[in-house]
């Protein structure tokens, strides 16, 4: 594209004498589109990023520790803090995207924290998620 712009200027300036006011108001225009656009790409970025932040978060309902301490129990390894909390959230019945949500992570990481609370119980405990 910009060889042919040139090009095309090339050819205007041989043309007309005066054509180098013209040639520079066209450069210029063209370099106010580039920043033009990467205004707006930066725009854009910027007003996904804090959409992503402002999602409002599920109101996060305490699950009686009457309904988890025997999964806890039944673990051959003890789980970490966040392992709990996807516990809890996994036990209340939400979707992967509910989670991602919520959490504010990718469903890659809901996936690999469901896959890693699993093998810290035994193989043959059905856990209720």
């Amino acid at each position: 594209m910009d060889c042919f712009v040139y090009t095309c200027l090339f050819e205007q300036r041989l043309a007309f004498p005066n054509f180098a006011i013209v040639e520079g108001l066209i450069i210029l225009l063209l370099a106010v589109n580039v920043v033009v656009g990467l205004l707006v790409l930066l725009i854009v970025l910027v007003h996904h990023r804090q959409w992503k932040r402002s999602v409002p978060s599920a109101p996060a309902q305490e699950t009686p520790t009457s309904d988890i301490a025997p999964v806890l129990q039944a673990a051959t390894k003890p789980l970490s803090a966040m392992e709990k909390k996807y516990l809890v959230l996994f036990m209340e019945g939400k979707s992967t995207e509910e989670i991602t949500e919520v959490m504010h992570v990718e469903p890659a990481t809901v996936y690999t924290m469901k896959y890693r609370i699993r093998k810290k119980f035994p193989a043959d405990y059905i856990l209720p998620f």
